[in-house]
């Protein structure tokens, strides 16, 4: 859990500075029509929320007694990226530059995506002990659950193959000798009661 949110931090990382280097530090997109810049944008943007959201989802686990703080610095995040889309997909009146203003809320958001980011870091660095503990139990039961599915070289599975097979023939033979010891049981037994019918000659 812990390497798939910095993994996911790296990934948000690399989108902040893709939309800083491309999208905001570029004037002409301030000149864009509402529609071009929201095609520019929206799959990173649209990227960049999911990430946020999964990584929300695994800090409350990771730290369930900061998760105000983690619902905060979240919400935070979203209002300016929820803003630029907006503002986006809204009608534009005469003389309104709407791409200029969502590109101000977007810039709000790399910013505080730099805070949401550090937060998540701290969680890293200091999660919830008890977790932690339920994450290494996990990972033990995992790894059971691994080493009895473990694949063996062909070469050994054939002669354990073999193993087993003579073992079910020798539990055949025994149950086979089994029952003829019980039939040779009864014919003694038989036999005696005949030779018990003869008398002695006096």
């Amino acid at each position: 859990m812990i390497k798939d949110l910095e993994s996911k931090i790296i990934r948000l990382e690399d989108l902040l500075q893709k939309i800083s280097g491309e999208i905001l530090a570029n004037v002409l997109y301030e000149k864009f029509s509402p529609g071009e810049l929201l095609a520019k944008s929206e799959d990173d943007i649209n990227a960049m929320r999911k990430l946020a959201d999964e990584m929300k989802d695994y800090m409350l686990l990771l730290k369930p007694e900061r998760a105000s703080s983690i619902r905060r610095s979240y919400r935070e995040f979203m209002q300016p990226i929820n803003s630029f889309l907006e503002i986006l997909k809204k009608q534009a009146e005469p003389h309104q530059n709407l791409s200029k203003q969502a590109l101000d809320y977007l810039r709000r958001a790399v910013t505080v995506g730099q805070d949401f980011i550090e937060l998540s870091r701290d969680i890293i660095r200091a999660p919830s002990k008890t977790i932690l503990e339920i994450l290494r139990l996990k990972e033990i039961c995992e790894a059971k659950d691994y080493i009895s599915r473990v694949s063996i070289p062909e070469a050994v599975y054939v002669r354990l193959e073999y193993f087993r097979k003579s073992m079910e023939s020798l539990k055949t033979s025994l149950s086979r000798l089994d029952q003829s010891i019980q039939e040779l049981r009864r014919q003694i037994s038989r036999i005696e009661e005949e030779i018990s019918k003869f008398q002695q000659q006096q």
